[in-house]
């Protein structure tokens, strides 16, 4: 018996194909829904993210207008004022009243020392007997000083050993006191005395660094000394901190003998040359000795000096020989020095050690007629450079030197070295290649200043050295002077 093959298979009803038919229309249904609803999230998205963009427009239109609206005193007070040297914001307070009350602020002197690094001027010592003397760079009245002679000190005379961002190191000889000292706001400290004799002209250098958000004046003051080892020269440090309130003496040895007129603080280190052509550099942070050969060591006839130039605190050194006048950079990572700058000298047939000698009559001579140092007027200056430059600028801005220069010590935040060029202290900015004179007769020694509203912390402390050179005791009292005369 045969079956027929259609009986085995179940044949789809109509209702099946009427539920088939319904699932189907639900999903598209459910991605139609799913689609639009994303489409709409989308929507609303961007119409959010363009309303905010909008209020960001709006707000800066308003900050905009808002700035261009302000009287002209209030543009100059917030944007200007903090970038001008220290004596024309003394002078400048007489403008206003609220100008006057944002020059007194002391967070206003903290940003004003920070962001202003020029040099304004230089102190030097004026005849063999210790005084000292200041010559501004023009214009002379906006980096003048109320006290040039620095006679606001307790002591007198006395002497400047080194000046870092506005504030000076000075020493009185005949009572052997160390100041720290703003010589525009004639605020001062004195520091006790160290623990070991610097003999009488210390090889000293100030380390004062203005951090941004360091509003506490602190100074460290890194003081050389001759350990007392018969037929020997060696040298140890001695260092003053504020923050500790008082001396400390290094482990640290120097073989070599620092000289006291070359010292310069740059990055928080203090760098002196050495009698051997060498340079020693002394970290107070990390207590930390170490040498450095300089450049050009082969050059015969060959004067060098060392200075901070630019805002990251690097070490410079300036080399003139009979021929050129060469700049070079300290690399501090390879202990190496690299070439910046080079200025033509031209040869006047006498060495530069003729130069110094000359000079050293010429204040002879001024010594026995009773002379003393004068600061030329500009009217003066301007009178001598038209009967003849010592340097001339060619085509491109190369200065081309006509007289012998001599290197000076140099510090500041721009890229600026000082020379001594036929009786005038030269400032030329190697960036700018802009050239500032400034005439002193009978000037030695000089130590370049600059003029910020830098608070001095005073500082009183009672220090005992143990037997390793660390103070057992030491207080300090923190009091923010400056800001006004």
């Amino acid at each position: 018996m045969t079956t027929a093959p259609s009986q085995f298979f179940l044949q789809p009803s109509l209702d099946d194909e009427d539920d088939d038919d319904n699932n189907g229309d639900d999903g598209d249904i459910e991605l139609n829904t799913s689609a639009s609803r994303s489409s709409g999230d989308v929507d609303d998205f961007l119409r959010k993210t363009r309303a905010i963009a909008r209020d960001r427009l709006r707000t800066r239109i308003k900050l905009l207008h808002r700035e261009i609206s302000k009287p002209l005193g209030e543009i100059i007070c917030g944007h200007v004022l903090h970038r001008l040297p220290a004596s024309s914001l003394l002078r400048l307070r007489a403008v206003a009243r609220s100008w006057a009350g944002v020059v007194a602020s002391p967070i206003f002197a903290h940003t004003q020392s920070h962001t202003y690094r020029s040099i304004s001027g230089v102190f030097f010592r004026s005849s063999s007997v210790t005084s000292t003397a200041y010559a501004p760079f023009p214009p002379a009245a906006a980096h003048s000083l109320p006290y040039p002679g620095l006679s606001f000190l307790p002591a007198y005379p006395v002497v400047v050993l080194s000046s870092s961002n506005g504030l000076l190191l000075c020493h009185a000889p005949l009572t052997g006191t160390f100041f720290i000292c703003n010589p525009v706001t004639a605020a001062w400290t004195a520091i006790p005395d160290p623990p070991r004799d610097p003999i009488n002209d210390p090889a000293a250098v100030l380390i004062n660094l203005p951090g941004v958000y360091n509003f506490r004046p602190d100074f460290t003051v890194v003081m050389v000394f001759k350990v007392p080892f018969i037929g020997s020269d060696i040298y140890g440090f001695q260092i003053f901190s504020s923050t500790a309130g008082g001396w400390w003496i290094s482990n640290e040895l120097c073989m070599e003998r620092p000289l006291p007129d070359s010292g310069v603080a740059a990055g928080g280190v203090a760098y002196w040359l050495t009698s051997t052509s060498s340079m020693v550099r002394y970290d107070p942070a990390a207590d930390k000795v170490s040498y450095a050969f300089l450049p050009m060591l082969h050059a015969a006839r060959a004067e060098r000096s060392i200075g901070e130039m630019g805002c990251s605190g690097r070490l410079y050194c300036v080399i003139v020989t009979p021929e050129a006048l060469q700049v070079h950079r300290f690399l501090r990572e390879s202990n190496e020095w690299a070439l910046v700058e080079s200025l033509d000298v031209i040869d006047t047939g006498r060495s530069i050690f003729e130069v110094v000698d000359q000079v050293d009559e010429d204040e002879e001579q001024e010594e026995k007629e009773g002379e003393t140092w004068e600061v030329k007027a500009d009217e003066d200056v301007e009178q001598e450079e038209k009967e003849g430059e010592a340097w001339e600028v060619k085509a491109g801005g190369q200065q081309v030197f006509k007289k012998q220069p001599w290197p000076l010590t140099f510090q500041g935040g721009d890229m600026e070295i000082l020379l001594l060029v036929a009786g005038k202290v030269v400032s030329i900015n190697l960036a700018s290649k802009r050239v500032r004179v400034v005439a002193t007769t009978g000037g030695f020694k000089y130590v370049p200043y600059t003029s910020t509203l830098a608070a001095v912390l005073d500082v009183t402390a009672t220090t005992s050295t143990s037997s390793d050179g660390r103070s057992k005791e030491a207080t300090s009292t923190d009091r923010a002077t400056g800001g006004e005369e």
